[in-house]
């Protein structure tokens, strides 16, 4: 079934008052006029772990679908509960996502919801799943969830803060899992019992698409949401899913117990896509400097034979805006640091 997406209603995550106006969205109206929106501020990290993401700025949307509101002023949105009754939506984290973790393991989930005035996340006694899968964008999520934590419509409400319109409930996973070397998604379930809505943010205008889909009929067959299948090749999401990562060594920027030099820096950040990465090293070494993308796949990588003191240059011009991962390794210890292009 083609589905059409009609409009875009968007609103900020800095941590910042920001005013809504009203905002039409043919037959289902949304008053967004207050609104508290806090996401960036509340997504915290557990001691020794990472919360990573896969969006690349704090604009966040609310994307509704068209023609889709029948009985209830809840249904519309597309990633939630909508008219063509979805049974479950995914993100997709690829490796580089969380390269900086040394035996990563996954103990929560938080997720970014959408409610205001009447509109979006409602309902008392339907329940949700958080699932984790294996796969891959190519794939899509395959197999049988590796975790599963359902929580109750009432629990993720009571998460919201005042007016804030967006909010974080996070998933505790009973025993933490390993994260699988290949990528994984994170999926929520879509409850759709008349009034009971789930909305997850989506990142405005993201730089590729990470989402899928579990369309119904029947048991459900996952769609890639960037194709005509999904939504069309220009949508694009990249939904507000942070998963907590945890390790025995965490990387961030430069360590100083790592053999590299903490004196490695990379230039500008954010960049319009010429970069440099500037390494000056205790004594000569062989390094390897790899940049991959927000999807695990490397973009480039060259290597640099019995430097010491050198400046690296990186050219991404020709790539598209977005998060990028810089890799700086000598073969037995790494850095890694993202890398914002926005040109």
């Amino acid at each position: 079934m083609i589905k059409k997406l009609l409009t875009i209603l968007a609103i900020g995550s800095i941590a910042t008052i920001t005013a809504q106006t009203a905002k039409s969205v043919g037959p289902n109206s949304f008053n967004a006029t207050t609104g508290n929106n806090i996401i960036s501020a509340s997504k915290t990290a557990s001691a020794g772990c990472i919360q990573v993401t896969t969006q690349t700025t704090n604009s966040i949307t609310i994307n509704t679908a068209a023609p889709c509101v029948t009985t209830s002023p809840f249904g519309g949105f597309v990633n939630g509960t909508n008219c063509y009754g979805d049974l479950e939506k995914a993100n997709y984290f690829a490796p580089s996502t969380f390269s900086a973790v040394t035996g990563p393991t996954i103990t929560n989930v938080a997720v970014g919801f959408y409610k205001t005035l009447g509109h979006g996340t409602s309902g008392t006694t339907g329940t949700v799943a958080l699932n984790i899968y294996n796969g891959s964008m190519a794939s899509g999520p395959t197999g049988a969830p590796l975790a599963t934590k359902v929580a109750t419509l009432a629990q993720i409400i009571a998460a919201q803060t005042g007016t804030n319109s967006a909010f974080l409930y996070t998933f505790t996973l009973t025993t933490p899992i390993v994260a699988p070397a290949a990528g994984f998604f994170c999926a929520l379930t879509v409850p759709n019992a008349a009034g009971d809505t789930i909305v997850i943010l989506n990142q405005s205008a993201a730089p590729a698409n990470l989402g899928w889909e579990k369309q119904a009929p029947g048991p459900g067959t996952w769609v890639d949401m960037g194709t005509p299948a999904g939504w069309g090749t220009t949508y694009k999401a990249n939904m507000a899913f942070y998963p907590n990562i945890c390790g025995s060594n965490i990387i961030s920027g430069i360590s100083k117990n790592l053999g590299l030099s903490k004196n490695v820096t990379i230039m500008p950040n954010p960049s319009t896509g010429l970069v440099n990465v500037s390494i000056a090293l205790a004594q000569t070494e062989n390094i390897t400097v790899t940049v991959t993308n927000a999807l695990g796949q490397q973009i480039i990588s060259n290597k640099y034979d019995g430097i010491s003191n050198e400046i690296v240059s990186l050219d991404l011009t020709s790539q598209s805006n977005g998060v990028y991962f810089v890799t700086v390794s000598n073969g037995k210890d790494k850095m890694v640091q993202r890398l914002i292009l926005n040109k």
